[in-house]
């Protein structure tokens, strides 16, 4: 997600559209490959999940210490994998809380990495992981969580006709930054991109925006052999499609859920997360949640300790311990 918000920034301070698609041209095109471990930054697989198109996906188990009392599902962000979780695991898992992290279809080291399957794809196949997770799991309560593009898959999927059955949806920060609530320079210039060269890799050289303070954890995402680097101009419009339904599906969302959005959130603009929260349903069972110290990666920025423990609390059944759901309050009825 941080990639997208920081590509689309560079295109649109272009001149012109054509300069920046010409600026494009001259960047390499290598192919993927298949990440590799190196010294200090192993890849760590628990297991597969067989799908039923065929794919075979890697995942990561972060084991609950103790007697088993839920498990969840957790879906990554944009360039991100199954490692997301190892920070936010630290909290949940010595209270008998189990994650299973998969790497989504296109990134991680999952078969097609770096080549974007389509939004309906992507639905598809974290509906067939919930429904093999929750079946291996009888009577342990089963949630679903989503960071980021994670988190948009989640609304999605919450708002079909027929969502995967879960005790409660978490979504940290979902990536609803589509529609109305994009500056139509940003979709220009990715339209013209994706149909000069749809397979160009696209490099930033410098940080455009923040996605969390915390350093030392930007630092791993970066050296993570599983972190996509440079993405595709296809797979950035298929992300940008994506965004756009997550944020027509606000309306349509009633799962029991807690959504979950930083006040220093430079990747999601506030515009955007009013607009979805605002859309959702009245009677909709969901908790609203916002941490004014936080950035985009909410479960490991340095504030991290207030959401994770209202994290812990939302799969535990028991109120919030801190603010949060005042304070998404006052932050709906801001402009």
């Amino acid at each position: 997600m941080g990639q997208c918000r920081a590509l689309l920034t560079a295109f649109s301070r272009a001149p012109k559209l054509w300069l920046a698609a010409l600026a494009l041209s001259a960047c390499a095109n290598p192919p993927f490959g298949t990440p590799q471990p190196y010294p200090g930054h192993p890849i760590i697989t628990s297991g597969y999940f067989s799908l039923s198109d065929g794919t075979r996906l890697p995942y990561r188990r972060y084991p609950a210490q103790g007697p088993l009392k839920a498990v969840v599902l957790a879906l990554h962000g944009y360039t991100d994998s199954r490692d997301a979780w190892v920070t936010l695991a630290q909290t949940l898992t010595p209270h008998g809380i189990e994650l299973i992290a998969p790497d989504q279809s296109s990134f991680g080291a999952a078969p097609n990495r770096g080549h974007w399957p389509g939004t309906p794809v992507m639905l598809a196949e974290a509906a067939d992981m919930a429904r093999q997770v929750r079946a291996a799991h009888p009577g342990v309560k089963f949630y679903l969580l989503g960071e980021s593009m994670g988190g948009a898959e989640l609304l999605l999927l919450g708002a079909a006709a027929h969502p995967p059955l879960a005790d409660g949806y978490i979504i940290s920060a979902p990536a609803v930054w589509g529609g109305a609530t994009m500056p139509w320079l940003y979709r220009a210039s990715l339209w013209a991109l994706t149909r000069l060269d749809p397979g160009k890799r696209l490099y930033t050289h410098r940080a455009l925006v923040t996605a969390s303070d915390n350093q030392a954890a930007l630092i791993a995402f970066g050296e993570d052999p599983l972190t996509l680097h440079a993405p595709r101009a296809d797979q950035l419009a298929g992300l940008v499609d994506l965004m756009d339904q997550a944020l027509a599906a606000c309306s349509s969302f009633r799962q029991p859920a807690l959504i979950l959005y930083g006040g220093h959130d430079q990747l999601v603009p506030k515009s955007a997360m009013r607009a979805c929260w605002r859309a959702l349903p009245p009677t909709a069972p969901v908790t609203l949640a916002y941490y004014p110290p936080d950035y985009h990666l909410i479960t490991r920025d340095l504030a991290r300790a207030t959401p994770n423990a209202d994290i812990l609390a939302f799969i535990q059944g028991a109120p919030l311990p801190s603010a949060a759901a005042s304070a998404a309050t006052v932050f709906l009825a801001q402009e």
